[in-house]
């Protein structure tokens, strides 16, 4: 701790709480009791040694971004089925005793009711269907080796890797790539070529297209390039929305219904009005 100056005055140990008026009650530095609700502004505090630096970091980072909206577009997709975010996986390896674990960074398991769980228990629930491997630089090594091969070895039908890096991560040649998953052998998932000319990769497993939605190229020598992926279900040719986007649709139909009613409301009193000059003309004659 660092050196204090010489008429700096620690704090002294609290006092006995004393019993008043029939109720245990904490004690100030005089004696008197202290008030319950706030401490004594009266007494100096040690400096923090070294000093509290509050860090925060208003944009997920690129693995985050991609995570969470693949976790809830596909939640979204498939409402019964289970679908983890970085959800610890426990699966026990052929010839061990003792269970192996890993986190998928986004998995799928279509014919698993959706439940809250600390974990997945592979072995009495099953592999999942698909899971989602989001690259970055720290990770891409173990992702695209020993993952991969336990995913393979475990049964998962399809994995689908997303460098969400870009060109910032040389090492991978690609930005989106699958893998359909059988015990002897990888197939690379089919690629297509969306109207907005971006090349998707096709998971027939979910039934749904992958591609890279937008790129973001550094604009300082601390960042890296940010790339966006999305979902986009081929029988609508749109993208499922994030959480975001649903909000907002959401908030639009709301508006809409809102503005429909009003007119409709309108419309009757306007009926009404007419009715009542019918009425009155029909009287007069």
């Amino acid at each position: 701790m660092s050196e204090a100056s010489p008429d700096f005055q620690p704090r002294r140990p609290p006092a006995a709480p004393r019993r008043i008026n029939g109720v245990l009650r904490p004690v100030g530095i005089n004696g008197r009791a202290a008030a319950l609700d706030a401490p004594p502004d009266d007494e100096p505090w040690y400096p923090l040694d070294p000093p509290l630096v509050d860090v925060r970091m208003p944009l997920k980072p690129p693995h985050a971004v991609a995570t969470t909206y693949s976790c809830n577009a596909l939640m979204h997709r498939f409402p019964d089925a289970e679908v983890g975010d970085d959800l610890m996986m426990a699966f026990t390896e052929p010839g061990q005793r003792e269970q192996s674990r890993l986190s998928p960074d986004v998995m799928v398991a279509l014919n698993v009711p959706r439940g809250t769980r600390s974990q997945y228990d592979a072995d009495r629930l099953g592999p999942p269907d698909f899971v989602l491997e989001v690259l970055s630089e720290s990770t891409w090594r173990h992702d695209l080796g020993r993952k991969l091969d336990c995913y393979q070895q475990l049964g998962v039908r399809e994995c689908l890797l997303f460098n969400a890096t870009g060109p910032s991560l040389p090492q991978v040649d690609r930005e989106l790539r699958g893998f359909s998953l059988a015990p002897d052998r990888r197939e690379p998932l089919e690629e297509v070529l969306l109207p907005n000319g971006e090349r998707g990769v096709r998971s027939a497993v979910l039934g749904l297209v992958a591609y890279v939605a937008e790129r973001k190229p550094p604009s300082g020598p601390e960042e890296i390039w940010a790339l966006t992926m999305r979902w986009r279900d081929p029988a609508t040719a749109a993208d499922i929305p994030d959480y975001e986007q649903a909000r907002a649709e959401v908030a639009e139909a709301r508006a809409e219904a809102e503005l429909a009613r009003a007119r409709a409301e309108a419309g009757q009193r306007r009926i009404a009005e007419l009715e009542e000059q019918l009425r009155r003309l029909r009287d007069e004659t």
